[in-house]
This record gives C-alpha cells, structure tokens and sequence, in this order.
C-alpha cells in the first residue's frame, strides 16, 4: 500500500473513533424548569436514554411529592466512587466520574450542582403548582 492509501486509513479510523466517543448530550428538564444535561454514558445508557428515564421519575416524583403529600427531601448517597441523588425517598440519578469528567468538574462538585438544581427546580414546580389549587 501506498502512502497516500495509510494516511487514507489512519484518518478515517480516527474520524470512526472520534465519532464514536463523541455523545449526544441530552437535557432533563420538567414543568419549564430546566435541571441539568447528560454527557455520557452511564451503565450502559447513552445520555438520551438516561434521560428518557429521568423523565419517568420527574413524573413519579412529582405525583409522589404533589398527589401525595411526601416531603420535598433531595439527598445525596455514595455508592463506591458515584453519587446517588435521591429526591422523596426515590434514588432519582446517579452521578459518575464519566459525568464529572464531561462537566470538568469533580464527581461531589457536579453532585452538588445537580442536587440544587433539583431541590429549587422542584420547589419552583411545586409552589407553582399548589398556587393553581
């Protein structure tokens, strides 16, 4: 093989690879609040479907917190090296060190971030919706 035809080759399997671990991020957001985007994959989940899961459990949550009553609590749990945020008793998202590592931040600062958006998105869901009652 040519030159040409190996420059051919490299190139296009580094486009391949590059593609590959390129990632569509993917937004969770619920009753007009926006909580966070998925960058990488989790447990074998590309981030749009972690997010058509987190979405499910916006919605279970929700009934419990609205049609049940249940305190609005957002805790944060460690599992070996994620987080796992919790939101009214219901393990709701788990953070990883892929997710840290696509938000350039540490595992507990993106914990952080994604707990607060939480726990004030659904206070802001939550007061809006009791005001409609």
């Amino acid at each position: 093989m040519g030159k040409g035809c190996w420059l051919v080759l490299i190139l296009a399997f580094g486009f391949a690879t590059f593609a590959a671990a390129q990632q569509t991020p993917s937004d969770v957001a619920f009753g007009g609040e926006y909580f966070f985007r998925f960058r990488a994959s989790a447990g074998g989940l590309s981030p749009e479907v972690r997010a058509s899961v987190l979405q499910s459990r916006l919605t279970h949550v929700f009934t419990r917190l609205l049609a049940q009553g249940v305190q609005l609590t957002v805790r944060v749990h460690s599992l070996r090296a994620v987080r796992v945020i919790s939101v009214a008793g219901v393990p709701f998202v788990t953070v990883t060190l892929a997710d840290a590592e696509a938000n350039q931040m540490t595992v507990e600062q993106l914990t952080k971030v994604w707990a607060n958006n939480l726990e004030w998105g659904l206070r802001r869901i939550l007061s809006s919706s009791s005001s409609h009652w």
